[in-house]
This record gives structure tokens, C-alpha cells and sequence, in this order.
């Protein structure tokens, strides 16, 4: 590898500038963003005349020059052999001195392509035109060299693609690990101990009558009027038995009171103006509290500040997609002091013979999911709107007061386990991904630093092992003392070369790593690939 040539781009590309004499809306190319490929592109009417399109053929590499730097790129495929773009997605012919697939993973390996923003030119829309990528270095090694290291690559993308598909199965399950948890603690599964233990509570029927004791006293009291606060409904017909000591309801038989947002008018042509925020409505969601947009605001904050969130408000999202209508999520303490109430937000306050915490859980799963989604009003999922009386009109099942607790702390425990989970997954995708992008780039060399873009990953010879995947990674003992490789060895026996790297000193040092097992393989003679594949052992 270190003898490897050094040429330009554009030595090994020249654009492809067949016209198409007869264009045809059909056979349209388009290049996705962040490696999705190259596809056909959906048909759809041209103005005549006001664009060129060029014959595109299978084996040119391609590109978008808007999106370059967001993976916009790919080799056409045979089955595009013939369709069209036009200037703004060029493709070029590759000399054969060189695999096309070689360009592609060029630009793909320690993910180079992030890197090109900086050779996009133009007012306004930014281009990255064929001629800055003429100017950049490239490694050439003999074609026979190239189509070994790209049988291993492929090799590589396929097991990395495989170990994605496990990821991704992996939080599918913890999906529906969560939403069980939700369903089964509405079903009173996760308190039956407790119930048996705690014989003696009030029973939610009971709870239900001091709740509605509770309003009529702020009726007497005039904190409220008998409109907001006496709720008629149809009556219930469970969809489901609970236990003995709890009841089903709806939410109006809760709540005390329903407030609207409101996005306030900003004024920038007056001279005092006062920094704010609004609640995002990606905010809004069950198991974390996003915080604000700035904005401006006039200094006279006397009309909005009723609208200000507090620590401990019960926001619910009236208006948005089909996801996240009627989402829910209890304002953390540690909101910042001025966080106002937008118009598409409702703060709902329940009952204080009432759990939160169980509200909030309940009506972010799947139970109450379900209904939402059959309520909501719109004509697309991109917006969905709920009323009050449909808020209102929510079935819930009503545990004793302290089963609530009981049952919200518990999930809150389970929950806890499994965003652990999710956490520990993320970071087994982020690590795989880290041995892919560094066992792809050490056959490139760390070219084209003087446009500020150069690759970070140093070269070094390949050793078979490569690139293991983290399949099993996020099981690891994070709390493992720092030992040498091959007392790692000797403490666990035979490991993945994946959990020997991030049990080792090298965690933060990939390169490293490779150089000590190299050594202790080809030098020292301590470490031997084991006969289970990925797997390394001591020799004896």
C-alpha cells in the first residue's frame, strides 16, 4: 500500500455529456440522500424545452452537485442503463485504470463525503461542481489489488449490514418490551402483590366520589365554574376487566381544568424587547422534556405571562402529526424560568386525588394511543387536531390512589431499564459503525489535506480479523479493570476481537489496538485467531 500511486480525480473521470435528443420524463434518474442509492425517479410533467437532460450509462459514477456532501452519490445500476439527468446530477465515465466501485468507496470510506461542504460554490444554492472534485487525491493501486480490497470491502458492508439488521430488530423488540410494560401496569398486572398486601386502601370508586366532592367545593367556593368543572359522558363500556379495587372512568371525570396556549405576537420594531421561549411540539413526548425556540417578545409581558409553563404542569399536544397528537409529558424542575405555553398545547390540570405521573404514562400508551388516533380530526397524517371533549371523552382505568403511585413508579423503573437498553444498542451502532468506516479507510490515504478535508484514520497493513462487529457488544462489563491484551485473555478466555478492544487500554484508540494484536500475532506470537469466526484466543 505504500507504494501506491497518488493521482487526481480527474484522471480517472470525465464527464459524460450525451444529450438526449429525446427526453423522456419516464426515464429519470434521481441520487437519494445519505447513500440511499440510485433509483428511478418518480415521473412527473417537464416544461418544455427548459431543461437539458443526458444519457446516463450503467457503470458511471454519479452525483447530485447540491448534495454531494450529504451522500448523495452512487455507480448507475444496469437496470438505469440509458435514463436520463440532467446537469445538476452529472455522471462520468471512469478510465480503466479503475473499478467504479473504487471511486464510490473513495468518497464513502470515514464517511469523506461529510467532509466536502467547504468545495461547494455559489450564491444562494451551493454547488459542488466536477472540476473542485477533479482536484482531489486519490490512492490508485493495481486494478487486480483494487478488485481484491473490494471483494473484501463488500465482504465487510455485508456483515456491518447484517449486524445493522440485528440493531434494529433488537429496539423493534424493545418497542414492544415497552409498550408491554405500559399495558400490562393498566391491566393491574404489575401490582397484584401489592394489592394483596394492601387490603385496606380506598377503593378507586370511592377516590372518585372524593374527586367529585372536590369540585363541587371549588364550585361553591367560585374558583371555577360548573361548566368547565361537571362533566357528562355516555356510559362506559370497558374494554377490558381490571381488579376489584379499581373502576373505569374518563379523563373529564379527572380533570379540573383545561387551558389553551397561545403564541404571542413579537413586535422587532419596538426597542425593547425581551428574550423567550415557546415549548417545541417535538417537545412533547412521554419520556423526555425538550425545551425552546427563542424568540422575541416585547417587554410588557403582562398579557402572556399567565401562559408561562412551571415545573410540574401536565402539557398535552392538541395539534400535530398522527405521532405525536395528544402526546403528553410533565414539565420537568428544572425548566428554565421563562418557557410560555404556544397555541398548539393544552395545560390540563387534574384532580389532586390523582397520580400524575399514572396520567401521564397512560396516556402515552398504547391504550389510549388508540383512541386518539381514531378521534383526532384531519385530512392527513402531517396534521391532527383534538378537541377538548375528545380529551375529555378518554376511557382510563382508575387505580386506589396509592396502587397509582405504586404502579408509576414501577414503570418508571422498567422504563429506566430499558432506555439503558436503548442507550447500549445506540452505542453498539455507533461503535460498529466506527470499525467499518476505520477498516474501509485504511485503504486511502489521508490525501487532500491542503483543502482542509483530509482523513483522520491512519493506514495500516490488514489483518484478517477485520472488521468484527458489534453484535454482542453492549453486554460488555463497562466497570472491567484496564489490562494488556493478553491478560485479558488469560482473565476471560476466548473473546471477540471487538470485546478485547473495548476491554482494553486501546477503547479510544482503534489504530493502536490494531498494531498491539498485530504484534501479539505476527511478532510476539502470543495471540491466535481462534477456529469460531471473529474470535481470538492465547496460544497455549
Amino acid at each position: 500500500m505504500n507504494d501506491w500511486p497518488i493521482v487526481k480525480l480527474g484522471e480517472l473521470l470525465s464527464e459524460s455529456k450525451n444529450e438526449s435528443r429525446k427526453p423522456d420524463s419516464k426515464k429519470r434518474i434521481r441520487v437519494r440522500l445519505n447513500l440511499g442509492g440510485v433509483e428511478q425517479r418518480p415521473d412527473s410533467k417537464d416544461k418544455e424545452g427548459a431543461t437539458k437532460y443526458y444519457i446516463r450509462r450503467a457503470g458511471q459514477f454519479i452525483y447530485g452537485q447540491q448534495n454531494l456532501d450529504k451522500g448523495a452519490f452512487g455507480i448507475v445500476p444496469p437496470q438505469l442503463d440509458g435514463y436520463e439527468s440532467s446537469a445538476d446530477i452529472p455522471a462520468f465515465d471512469v478510465s480503466d485504470l479503475c473499478f467504479p466501485e473504487w471511486i464510490f468507496y473513495f468518497f464513502k470510506q470515514g464517511n469523506f463525503y461529510l467532509k466536502l461542504e467547504p468545495l461547494s460554490k455559489g450564491v444562494g444554492s451551493k454547488r459542488i461542481h466536477p472540476k473542485q472534485l477533479f482536484e482531489l487525491d486519490i490512492p490508485l493501486p493495481p486494478k487486480e489489488e483494487q478488485r481484491k480490497i473490494l471483494d473484501l470491502i463488500k465482504d465487510f458492508e455485508h456483515k456491518f449490514s447484517e449486524a445493522n439488521k440485528e440493531f434494529k430488530n433488537q429496539q423493534n423488540i424493545l418497542v414492544k418490551l415497552k409498550s408491554s410494560i405500559l399495558q400490562d401496569a393498566f391491566h393491574g398486572s404489575h401490582t397484584e402483590k401489592w394489592r394483596n398486601d394492601h387490603q385496606d386502601v380506598e377503593k378507586a370508586n370511592d377516590l372518585l366520589r372524593r374527586i367529585q366532592r372536590e369540585k363541587l367545593e371549588l364550585i361553591l367556593k367560585k374558583k371555577t365554574s360548573k361548566e368547565k368543572l361537571l362533566f357528562k359522558s355516555n356510559k362506559i363500556t370497558p374494554p377490558f376487566r381490571v381488579p376489584d379495587t379499581w373502576c373505569w372512568c374518563r379523563y373529564g371525570d379527572l380533570i379540573i381544568d383545561i387551558e389553551a396556549g397561545k403564541s404571542p405576537f413579537c413586535e422587532p420594531q419596538k426597542a425593547q424587547l425581551f428574550e423567550w421561549g415557546v415549548i417545541k411540539i417535538s417537545a412533547v413526548s412521554w419520556d423526555r422534556f425538550l425545551e425552546n425556540e427563542n424568540k422575541k417578545l416585547p417587554i410588557n409581558l403582562a398579557p402572556f405571562i399567565e401562559k408561562e409553563i412551571k415545573p410540574g404542569d401536565f402539557i398535552l399536544t392538541r395539534a400535530n402529526t398522527a405521532e405525536l397528537i395528544a402526546k403528553s409529558v410533565i414539565v420537568p424542575e428544572n425548566v428554565r424560568p421563562l418557557l410560555l405555553l404556544n397555541d398548539k398545547k393544552l395545560r390540563i390540570k387534574f384532580s389532586n386525588f390523582v397520580n400524575l405521573k399514572y396520567i401521564n404514562y397512560y396516556n402515552n400508551g398504547p391504550l389510549a394511543r388508540n383512541y386518539y388516533l381514531t378521534v383526532a380530526s384531519g385530512t392527513s397524517d402531517s396534521m391532527k387536531n383534538i378537541s377538548r371533549k375528545d380529551i375529555k371523552n378518554q376511557m382510563i382505568p382508575l387505580a386506589p390512589l396509592e396502587e397509582q403511585k405504586e404502579i408509576a413508579n414501577k414503570i418508571e423503573h422498567l422504563l429506566a431499564n430499558c432506555t439503558q437498553l436503548e442507550n447500549q444498542i445506540e452505542k453498539s451502532k455507533n461503535d460498529s459503525e466506527v470499525l467499518f468506516q476505520s477498516e474501509l479507510s485504511k485503504y486511502f490515504k489521508s490525501t487532500n489535506a491542503n483543502l482542509n478535508i483530509g482523513l483522520s484514520v491512519k493506514r495500516k497493513e490488514s489483518i484478517s480479523i477485520l472488521p468484527l462487529l458489534l453484535m454482542n457488544s453492549y453486554t460488555l462489563n463497562k466497570n472491567k479493570t484496564i489490562m494488556e491484551l493478553e491478560e485479558l485473555l488469560k482473565e476471560n478466555g476466548k473473546m471477540s476481537a471487538v470485546n478485547l478492544w473495548k476491554m482494553s487500554k486501546f477503547e479510544h484508540d482503534i489504530d493502536a489496538f490494531y498494531e498491539e494484536l498485530k504484534k501479539s500475532i505476527e511478532k510476539k506470537k502470543t495471540i491466535m485467531e481462534s477456529k469460531e469466526k471473529g474470535f481470538l484466543e492465547l496460544i497455549k
